[in-house]
Parts: structure tokens; C-alpha cells; sequence
């Protein structure tokens, strides 16, 4: 599967909320929210498409709603920040 803008940014905002565990994990509404672009409806599907290919996988409920998060294969694919090259 090859990504997409939409799928890169859902990595990114998992990678800069520190969501990599169950516990950490943040709902589709709490993406969306800091995306911006798409509407919950295209994120859920983009989420369940980066799920079946292991980059992200489900979390904890909060409330009602599920919660995602990164799995060490969708940190890999993901590009290495400036700063984090800096920091090397």
C-alpha cells in the first residue's frame, strides 16, 4: 500500500502526541481535530486501511469511542524529523 498525505499526517500527529501505546492512544474526533483538512469519516477509513497494513493498531476506549495508536512499524515508515537528525 503506498500512503497517502492524509495517512503520513495521522502517523505524524500519533508520533507527535507520543501516542505508541495502548494507553496513549487517540481517538479519530482527537485526530481530526488537529488535522483539519479531512473530515472524521476519511479518518476512520484512512485509520482502519493503516490497521490492516500494521502501522496502527487500537488502543483503549475513551468512553465510547476507540482509541489508535502507532505500532513500531508505522514509527519505521514514518521520515526522521530535523530535529531528531540534529540530536545524532
Amino acid at each position: 500500500m503506498e500512503l497517502n498525505r492524509c495517512a503520513y499526517t495521522i502517523l505524524g500527529i500519533l508520533r507527535a502526541r507520543n501516542s505508541t501505546d495502548k494507553v496513549h492512544g487517540l481517538t479519530v474526533n482527537e485526530i481530526s481535530e488537529r488535522e483539519k483538512v479531512s473530515k472524521p469519516n476519511t479518518i476512520h477509513k484512512k485509520i482502519k486501511e493503516l490497521q490492516t497494513e500494521g502501522y496502527v493498531q487500537e488502543g483503549v476506549k475513551a468512553g465510547k469511542a476507540k482509541t489508535y495508536y502507532m505500532t513500531e512499524k508505522g514509527t519505521s515508515i514514518l521520515p526522521i524529523k530535523k530535529e531528531d537528525n540534529e540530536n545524532v
